[in-house]
């Protein structure tokens, strides 16, 4: 999947968070990507799940957009 650094307009970006576990510990992985373009937008890690986590990623994703984009996440809520 090709990745994109640039500021582009963007009509549909998909986010997913998954859990991952490693040595013993839980961490959490955020993504989003251009749904019309196939490009990953960006990716992070972090160490908690919660409401600022979920907004400070949506914020950086942002950055990316020359305009405001509509969001799809799946049925499980992005923060506790």
């Amino acid at each position: 999947m090709p990745t994109s650094a640039e500021k582009e307009y963007r009509n549909l970006i998909a986010i997913d968070e998954t859990v991952v576990k490693a040595n013993k510990k839980k961490y959490y992985l955020y993504s989003a990507v251009d749904v019309e373009r196939n490009e990953l937008i960006l990716m992070r890690v972090y160490t908690t799940r919660n409401y600022l986590t979920t907004k400070s990623f949506v914020k950086e994703v942002l950055n990316y957009c020359e305009n405001k984009p509509k969001f799809v996440v799946d049925k499980a809520s992005l923060a506790d």
